[in-house]
């Protein structure tokens, strides 16, 4: 069997396909005559075969957009998480402060699931009572929600009361519930806003959500948490002396950290209010006719989704949608890159749709990524969150700190080399599966052995537990993003299953983490100076 990427150039275009067995499969077009674009020809190694056409989806994508929408889009995007992203690199301090103490991430991981709540309701909504409120302006309702959320927290979250004869952090664990709103619903409503946009701007958007947890993991290293806590002697006004922890403060205070915070998502509001009215972002949106092409093909279809799309084209004239018909048909890509193809003649079109909908995973391999990656979440996104302080902080402030911050940087930096290194193979995923698993059972050794773990009080063993945590984070994050890319080709509702599944190991571990950590009697807090 010969495998080749050729292109072929035409008067609407260059085409590239894949050759086997001597047919030409068109897997791509450049429908723009004047774009220069250059791939490498008749190479015959598979491997070579994605590279290239990465390097060719690039080159198109990056052609002919408008660099202002594509930071407009960024901006917008860094709304999405940086709240609930911010309130993790924060934990190294809050819980120095807050009645919980350690066992506060167990808290912020049951709310943070709670918030769900959000993208069920607005789903109901949809379902029952389409197209009565713009999602636009919902947008920016919730937008502004999680503004006024950080901006409070900043001046409130210490304020605490009893419940149950016990002090509880009640109004940070309230802004928390509405901070994380947003993060959860941005999933059903900032992302099918972007796709109203071609096809790149989306891209920009997904790096926008991966700032989101960049930027704040940045500004929390130059804050620091004056590192780790050393005991001296204090004198009382009775003469009396008590050795007591001092840590030095950071070099900004968490109040600082939360404007800051606030500052982002400001302007992240500003963001999209420019994105959705300004008629120069405008002229950056699809037809609907192509979307509407797009959502048949990928298999979303439904009566919900086609009329949504209508109600929110309505500017767009019947003689261009006609136009739009003719000449393209769209191809959903598996990197968020539009591609268009011509077609001379309708056989040729339902024969590309046919080769686009064919199931590309056995049953048994779909299957096996749903149960993985559901597996992942509990670990990565529900259950070690909660009890990531009972493993670090024995090793001291700046252990705890270094996981949380370069952990939460791994995280975008691991989706960015899947959008450009994924990798499909089961054999492959299994592997880096696995050696996941394997850094969890250290993980979870740190965290049930507090406050005496492995190599507490040396630097080997602070070095050791900060890289399992980032290697962790950044595998977790590799393997869900190449499985959901796995599952955008595959069409239909694969993408929702492999959704659904990640929200429910992740909602199963946040419940198990709160009642291990709150109720069972596994975790213990470390405190230096009467431990001494």
């Amino acid at each position: 069997m010969e495998i080749a990427i050729l292109n072929k150039s035409s008067a609407h275009g260059v085409y590239y396909g894949r050759m086997e067995d001597g047919q030409f499969t068109v897997l791509q077009t450049e429908a723009t005559p004047l774009l220069p674009l250059r791939c490498k020809k008749h190479s015959r190694v598979e491997g070579a075969i994605s590279s290239t056409m990465s390097f060719c989806n690039c080159q198109m994508a990056l052609a002919n957009h408008k660099l202002g929408v594509d930071l407009l889009a960024i901006f917008f995007g860094i709304g999405a998480w940086i709240g609930i992203n911010g309130m993790y690199v924060q934990l190294p301090l809050i819980v120095q402060t807050q009645p919980e103490g350690w066992n506060l991430p167990s808290y912020l991981s049951i709310i943070i699931q709670v918030a769900n709540i959000g993208p069920i309701s607005y789903t109901l909504l949809e379902k029952f009572w389409p197209n009565k409120v713009k999602d636009s302006w919902l947008i920016c309702g919730i937008l502004s929600l999680g503004s006024t959320s950080v901006i409070l927290m900043a001046f409130l979250y210490q304020k605490t009361t009893y419940i149950g004869g016990e002090e509880h952090s009640t109004a940070l664990f309230a802004l928390v519930f509405f901070v994380a709103l947003v993060g959860c619903t941005s999933s059903v409503l900032f992302m099918p806003f972007m796709r109203h946009f071609r096809d790149i701007y989306l891209i920009s958007y997904y790096v926008g959500e991966g700032l989101s947890g960049f930027v704040p993991s940045i500004a929390a290293l130059v804050q620091g948490v004056g590192g780790n806590p050393t005991c001296i002697n204090q004198t009382y006004e009775n003469g009396t002396s008590h050795v007591v922890s001092y840590t030095s403060p950071p070099r900004f205070s968490t109040q600082s950290f939360f404007i800051f915070l606030f500052c982002m998502f400001l302007l992240s509001n500003i963001s999209f209010i420019l994105l959705n009215n300004l008629n120069w972002c405008k002229t950056e949106k699809v037809y609907l006719s192509t979307r509407k092409n797009s959502l048949r093909q990928s298999g979303q279809n439904s009566p919900v989704a086609i009329t949504r799309l209508q109600s929110e084209d309505k500017s767009i004239s019947e003689e261009d949608n006609m136009a739009a018909n003719r000449n393209a048909g769209f191809i959903s890509s598996s990197n968020g890159v539009a591609l268009y193809e011509e077609f001379s003649d309708p056989n040729q079109m339902a024969r590309s749709s046919s080769t686009q909908n064919r199931s590309l995973l056995s049953r048994r391999v779909y299957v096996y990524y749903l149960v993985l990656v559901s597996w992942l979440c509990l670990f990565g996104n529900g259950l070690f969150p909660g009890i990531q302080s009972y493993s670090c902080l024995p090793y001291g402030n700046v252990a705890y700190h270094l996981s949380v911050t370069l952990g939460s940087m791994a995280n975008p930096l691991a989706c960015f080399l899947a959008f450009f290194l994924p990798y499909s193979s089961v054999r492959a995923t299994s592997l880096m599966a696995l050696i996941c698993t394997l850094i969890s059972c250290y993980i979870a050794t740190t965290a049930v052995m507090s406050p005496s773990p492995p190599l507490v009080g040396t630097t080997g063993g602070e070095a050791l537990v900060v890289l399992s945590w980032v290697v962790f984070t950044g595998l977790i994050s590799y393997i869900k993003v190449s499985v959901a890319t796995l599952f955008r080709l595959e069409g239909g509702r694969a993408l929702f299953w492999c959704g659904a599944v990640q929200q429910m190991g992740s909602a199963a571990g946040a419940i198990l983490g709160f009642f291990l950590v709150n109720f069972g009697d596994i975790f213990h807090t470390y405190f230096p100076c009467q431990d001494s």
